[in-house]
């Protein structure tokens, strides 16, 4: 499929600047504001972060209006309906899943990028495709209190551990990050020898032999983000595996929490377009931005994911850099999650799972 490249003349061409837009503030609504576009994203401090990062410096730059709204975690079934009825709530969606991607791409619910340039060229090949552009990464990892621990932890492996590391535990409620740790704690190094060994009916057996060990000693099955920073944050439990960016506020927040990169892994999360949208190249033109270096630097500002362009630490600050999960001495202790299998296999894991946490 040819790519289109999008340049800011391009945009500009046709573009009428009436007095009612000479009049409108020069960020949010520029004086050349003809267009707009509305982008979906996850919400909160996502929409804060792409606010000062993306929303208003394209807008500034380009003349178009940044319109934000708040979608559900998966937008698949979004991408879906908007594209089969061609209603388009949103030109664009963020912080979408890389398996997320894969499979709307694989529908044919998805727009071509144009992956020209030179900030294009920077990012990694596995961070984007014809149809997506990953701008960031988040990392699950091993994070625990100092104050129980101070000589720290070295991986999944010390939750077992009763008699080095005693305290209060907390595990997620959900298969695909417990079972992934499970695994690792049990001696499987992570990456694609996880989903080798989870490819047979031994595989499964093992990974929840392991968590039989652990059961009875986890104080909490958390089941939000947001209740996982809590937990650390206040003291309920000694060690949480979490998202590096729960971890990280409440550490931030003044508990005394850390984090140990070994083991962890990570997942992509970036922009799609669905296809169809009628503005689907002004669209283009506005993920292109978010490969820029300095935008994704600027993300780190408010939202500490790792930057999907390596570029983009010639402008972070050295303290902020070492938290984050693209960091180099900490990118290299990751494994990348395989979203696609734990796509396909959601329905069997989320029921092993269940059945295994109801059994006395």
């Amino acid at each position: 499929m040819t790519k289109t490249k999008i340049t800011r003349r391009a945009v500009l061409q046709g573009i009428s600047v009436s007095t009612a837009a000479l009049a409108m503030p020069a960020v949010w609504r520029p004086a050349r504001a003809a267009q707009s576009l509305v982008i979906s994203d996850p919400g909160g401090v996502y929409t804060r972060a792409w606010t000062a990062a993306y929303y208003e410096p394209f807008a500034k730059e380009t003349g178009i209006d940044i319109v934000p709204v708040v979608r559900r975690s998966n937008p698949s079934a979004e991408f879906k309906a908007q594209v089969e009825t061609g209603n388009y709530n949103w030109d664009v969606s963020g912080g979408v899943n890389s398996d997320v991607a894969d499979l709307v791409a694989s529908q044919g619910l998805t727009e071509p990028l144009d992956l020209s340039g030179e900030a294009m060229g920077q990012i990694p090949d596995d961070m984007k495709s014809e149809h997506y552009l990953a701008d960031s990464i988040v990392t699950f990892v091993l994070a625990y209190r100092t104050d129980a621990f101070p000589n720290g932890l070295t991986s999944f492996a010390d939750i077992w551990d009763l008699e080095a590391y005693p305290g209060r535990r907390a595990l997620r409620r959900l298969a695909r990050d417990t079972v992934e740790i499970a695994l690792r704690a049990d001696g499987v190094p992570g990456g694609d020898e996880i989903y080798q060994v989870l490819s047979t009916e031994d595989g499964w057996k093992r990974a929840f032999a392991k968590l039989d060990e652990i059961k009875p000693h986890v104080q909490v099955w958390w089941d939000s983000s947001p209740q996982s920073a809590q937990l650390l944050q206040n003291g309920e439990v000694d060690i949480c595996p979490a998202f590096n960016a729960r971890a990280q506020s409440a550490a931030d927040a003044g508990a005394p929490v850390d984090i140990n990169w070994n083991q962890g892994f990570y997942s992509a999360t970036g922009w799609c377009i669905p296809k169809g949208t009628p503005k689907a190249d002004l669209a283009r033109e506005f993920v292109k931005f978010c490969a820029n270096p300095e935008r994704q630097a600027a993300v780190t500002e408010m939202l500490p994911n790792g930057p999907s362009n390596p570029k983009a630490y010639d402008f972070i600050p050295e303290k902020t850099a070492k938290m984050l999960p693209t960091y180099p001495a900490n990118f290299k202790q990751t494994k990348p999650v395989n979203g696609a299998f734990w796509s396909d296999h959601k329905a069997e894991a989320d029921r092993r799972f269940t059945e295994w946490l109801l059994q006395g």
